[in-house]
Order: C-alpha cells, then sequence, then structure tokens
C-alpha cells in the first residue's frame, strides 16, 4: 500500500501527499516495533549502580566492620550536600564515575599505613575519598530513585540494599577466610587490604556503563523527566531553597540519626569481639539488611494499601526495632562495665550470642530506616533533579552523623554509655517531626509523579503527531488541510472505511489539533465526490510516525480509541 494516491482518487489538481519522516511510505506494509536495547531499561541502570556500589562502598563497609574507616566522612559531609546540583549540572552516569575514582585511593592509603604507619597517604586517600563518596552517593540514590516508576521504587531500594550488603558479605567472606585462625583482638593481615583494592578498582568501568536518564525506557511506557536548571547558580540556589523548606527541616534529625549508629557498632566490635569474631560479624550481618529491605519494599510497594498507612506502618516500626536495640544495649553495656575485666567474645562462646545479637538487629533496622527514608524523599520530588537535590541533602546529613558518631568513638577512654544515650534520645526525637511529613503525603503525591511522567510523554507524542498530520494533509485542497483524520465528529467520513490492524498499534496524532474542522471537511469530500475510503487509508499511511499511543502509560491516542468507533 502506498502513500500516495492513485490518479483515479484525485480531485482536479490535486497531488500526492508528500511522505512524512518516519511514513510508512518507506515502510512495508506491517511495519514491526524496533526492540529497545535492554541496556538502555531501567533494570540494566540498577544493575549498573548495585555493581558500583558493591565494589566500592561495600568494600569500604567491610573495611569498616572490621574496625577500619572512618576516616573519609569528614569530608564527604559538604560533598554530598552541594554534589548533588553538581550531578545536575554533568550527569549522573558522570557523577557515578566520578564518586567511584576515591574508594581505591581510601583502600591503598589503609595499606600503606597497616604495613609502614604512613599516615599521610592514608589522610590523602581518605580526603579524596571523601570527595569523591559525595559524587557517589548523590548520584546513586537518585538512579535508584528515580529510574524506576514510582510503584516500583521500594523493590528496587531492596535491591540496591542487598547490593551494599552484598559487598561486605564478600569482603567478610574474604576475611574470615584469612583471619579465621586468630583469637585474639587486633588488626587484620595486610593481605586483607589487596584484595579489597582490587574489587574497589572495578566500580570505574562498570559505571561507565551508565545511560543518561533521556535514554532509559521504563516498562510501563513512561519517560524519566529530567529538567534542569539553566545555570550553575540557579542549581545552587534551588539546593539552598529546598534545603531551607519545612519539609526537608522537619527530616533533618532522621537524616542524621540514620546512620549514627554505625560508629558505634565499629566499636562495640573492635572492643569486646576478637578478629575472627569481626570477620563473621562483617560476612553475617549484612543479611539482616537484605531481610528488612525486602520486608519493608513488600510493605512500602503494596498499592492495595493507601501510602500514608504503608508509611506509618513502617515507620512505627522501624522505630520499635531501633529503640528497643538501644534498651538492650543498656543493659549490655552496664553488665561490662560492672565486669571486672573487659570480655572478648570469640564466636559461640559465653556471651557471644547475646552480644552479637545486638548487633544483627542494629543493622536490620538501620537498613530498614534508610531505605524507608529514600523511598519517603523519593514521594515529594517528581523530576529527577529534584530528587537529586534531596537525595543529596539526605546523604549530606547522613555523613554528618556518621562523622560525629566516628569522632565520639576516637577517644579511647570514650564513655559508651553517650553514645548510646545519643542514639537513643535522637531516634526519640525524630518521631514527632517525621510523623508530620508523613501526615501530609498523600495517594496523589505518587499519582503525580507518574501523572508528570505519562504527560511529559504524551505532549513529545502528541507534537510529533501534530506536525505529521499537518504536513501530509497541507496538500489536500477543497478543506482537507483540516479535516479530522478519524472523523470522530464525521460518521459519513469513514462509511465503508476498514482500518488496517496495523495502523491502531502504530499511529499517534493528536486529536484536539485534527478535531476543528470536522464538518466542513466532511461537506467538502461528501462534494467533491472522491473515494473516501481509499483517501482515509492513503492519509494514515502517510502520518505514521512509528510510536505506538496504544502502548502509552494512560493508554491515550488512536489504538484504544480507534477500536470504540462506530460508524452508522
Amino acid at each position: 500500500m502506498s502513500g500516495t494516491m492513485h490518479t483515479q482518487d484525485r480531485g482536479p489538481g490535486q497531488t500526492g501527499l508528500a511522505p512524512t519522516p518516519g511514513s510508512a511510505s518507506s515502510r512495508s506494509p506491517s511495519p514491526i516495533a524496533k526492540a529497545k536495547p535492554f541496556f538502555r531499561s531501567v533494570p540494566f541502570q540498577i544493575v549498573v549502580a548495585c555493581g558500583v556500589s558493591f565494589t566500592a562502598p561495600g568494600m569500604w563497609d567491610a573495611l569498616g566492620g572490621l574496625g577500619a574507616g572512618g576516616a573519609a566522612e569528614p569530608y564527604a559531609v559538604s560533598a554530598a550536600n552541594a554534589l548533588g546540583a553538581v550531578n545536575n549540572r554533568i550527569g549522573l552516569p558522570y557523577g557515578l564515575a566520578l564518586g567511584a575514582i576515591g574508594y581505591p585511593l581510601y583502600g591503598a592509603g589503609l595499606y600503606t599505613n597497616n604495613v609502614s604507619a604512613n599516615t599521610w597517604f592514608m589522610l590523602f586517600g581518605s580526603a579524596l575519598c571523601g570527595i569523591s563518596a559525595g559524587f557517589f552517593w548523590a548520584a546513586e540514590a537518585a538512579i535508584i530513585i528515580g529510574y524506576p516508576s514510582p510503584g516500583d521504587r521500594a523493590f528496587y531500594l531492596a535491591v540496591w540494599q542487598t547490593a551494599k550488603a552484598a559487598g561486605p558479605i564478600v569482603g567478610g567472606a574474604i576475611n574470615l577466610g584469612l583471619n579465621a585462625n586468630r583469637k585474639t583482638t587486633g588488626s587484620v593481615s595486610s593481605s586483607t587490604y589487596i584484595v579489597f583494592i582490587v574489587i574497589m578498582c572495578l566500580g570505574l568501568p562498570i559505571a561507565l556503563c551508565l545511560s543518561p536518564a533521556h535514554k532509559v525506557w521504563r516498562k510501563d511506557g513512561t519517560v524519566i523527566s529530567t529538567p534542569r536548571a539553566p545555570t550553575w547558580g540557579a542549581e545552587f540556589k534551588a539546593v539552598e531553597k529546598l534545603f531551607a523548606s519545612r519539609r526537608i527541616l522537619l527530616l533533618l534529625p532522621a537524616f542524621f540519626i540514620s546512620y549514627f549508629y554505625n560508629g558505634f557498632i565499629s566499636t562495640w566490635l573492635a572492643t569486646y569481639f576478637t578478629v575472627r569474631s569481626r570477620a563473621f560479624s562483617s560476612f553475617f550481618t549484612n543479611f539482616a539488611g537484605i531481610f528488612s529491605s525486602f520486608m519493608i519494599a513488600t510493605l512500602l510497594d503494596n498499592q492495595k494499601i493507601h501510602i500514608k498507612r504503608r508509611g506509618c506502618i513502617a515507620f512505627v516500626s522501624i522505630i520499635f526495632v531501633l529503640v528497643g536495640t538501644w534498651i538492650w544495649a543498656t543493659v549490655l553495656q552496664k553488665q561490662i562495665y560492672d565486669a571486672s575485666e573487659p570480655p572478648a567474645y570469640d564466636w559461640f562462646q559465653g556471651g557471644f550470642g547475646k552480644s552479637y545479637a545486638l548487633v544483627f538487629f542494629w543493622q536490620f533496622g538501620g537498613q530498614a530506616f534508610q531505605q524507608f527514608l529514600y523511598w519517603l524523599v523519593g514521594q515529594y520530588a517528581t523530576d529527577l533533579s529534584d530528587l537529586s537535590r534531596h537525595t543529596g541533602i539526605l546523604r549530606g546529613t547522613e555523613a554528618l552523623g556518621q562523622t560525629v558518631a566516628w569522632a565520639m568513638q576516637s577517644e579511647g577512654n570514650a564513655n559508651h554509655f553517650v553514645s548510646i544515650g545519643l542514639n537513643f534520645g535522637i531516634t526519640v526525637l525524630c518521631v514527632f517531626p517525621t510523623w508530620l511529613v508523613l501526615s501530609a503525603l498523600e495517594g496523589s503525591h505518587e499519582e503525580n509523579i507518574a501523572s508528570a511522567e505519562r504527560n511529559l510523554g504524551d505532549a513529545e507524542e502528541e507534537e510529533i503527531g501534530s506536525k505529521a498530520a499537518t504536513y501530509a494533509l497541507g496538500g489536500w485542497r477543497n478543506g482537507f488541510n483540516s479535516w479530522l483524520l478519524l472523523g470522530l465528529d464525521c460518521p459519513y467520513f469513514l462509511r465503508n472505511t476498514q482500518i488496517p490492524d496495523y495502523f491502531l498499534s502504530d499511529v499517534v496524532v493528536s486529536e484536539d489539533a485534527m478535531r476543528g474542522t470536522a464538518y466542513s471537511s466532511a461537506t467538502s469530500v461528501k462534494r467533491s465526490g472522491v473515494n473516501t475510503s481509499q483517501m482515509t487509508r492513503n492519509a494514515m499511511e502517510a502520518i505514521v510516525v512509528g510510536r505506538a499511543a496504544s502502548r502509552t502509560a494512560d493508554g491515550r491516542g488512536i489504538g484504544p480509541s480507534c477500536t470504540q468507533i462506530r460508524v452508522d
């Protein structure tokens, strides 16, 4: 079937339709939709982000599980707050790549300090890692929350938490294998650091596989909204404005305390557990975070429960676990201080079970709390740039909490009751302001996010369809420059017309743009005496633009509409 009319179907002086770009005139009558590449899909982007998370911060966490780490945190505090804006300007793929560079240098610094007490390179590596981590933290969270559709975010957050935990699990297995026979307290072997550095170096090449947001496709047809501030100054002003907003100010205590427990865990393990017990902990404890992540994801993605109720149930459950662990820690710490000498818990020896279970549930509740906060800020950000600013503030405040926690534990004679009291107190303090934010959460937030993304795609499709229709029909005389293609207001126009099925799934056109002069156009057709059936086929074939409207998220477009038209 050709997009040009046969001679007998033309009125006096009429010419055929000019073929439009992407029209069927240059294609087979049965066009096959081009397969979308998997490497542009959301799951692939999540795999890339999780791969970097596994190799870079995952190995960093594994080192922290042995009592090393924490030195990079002070340099990451301001960086994470500001670099969400920087990532918006340079793009998330570059932000993720820059974020992966610093971690191997940090591991190398720990190695040189371990073998030769060379502190300058350790501090240099820590500083670079902290700045690099700012890029990584802001980019990573924006990718995990912003690339998936709103209804899948909690699930992909759980996948991300699993990848973060997989790094320490693998690292813990390495630690366990290298240090299983060491029953004393002290530092780990230098070969442990070498293995970690090699794995950390894989983060950069993996990060380079990430696709830009505007090239990523989702299974539901929605696009990723990626508006960008026009200048660097405007971007930083947007971050400043967001930071001063009521919602962010209310959430700051929760952001601050969300990772505060990590500093005390490291001290707890280094003080009271043997090397192989710590290696066991660095391997097994991370399963707690995996369990809690998928448990909380199942609840938060359950569309049958109202979004506010989902959030409230999750938050109350998490606070219950966290408050319980700090009460438990208070009791155990009192027993330890009352003992004649501090214990050295070896695996599966006396006292190990009750002390290690506390570490397990710290991780269980802490990871669930972090995932909940990422999900919560994701409900209030309707585009990727805004989300990057939200996550940058979240990660920066989280890093500030870690910095304070590590600083408190740096003193050899630090009173552990102070750390326990601060963790308990700030956890309770964050309940009321976080509850206020949850109370303002309505189902409309999820709907607005999805609607905004669908509307962006619809606007692009309608603009293409309108231009294609105008171009295709512009050469018709007798009023055909504005007739309605499908004759929604003109039954005569479709009388005896059979529309091929493949058109119904591959046509994009703006119904509103074509509606205006249907009646006058129909009159012109009737008076001309031409074959309307053939003309309709030709015109439709000419304005095929290759994008299936029936595959858009809300089903708008010609595909579903045509099947409902009844012509008398």
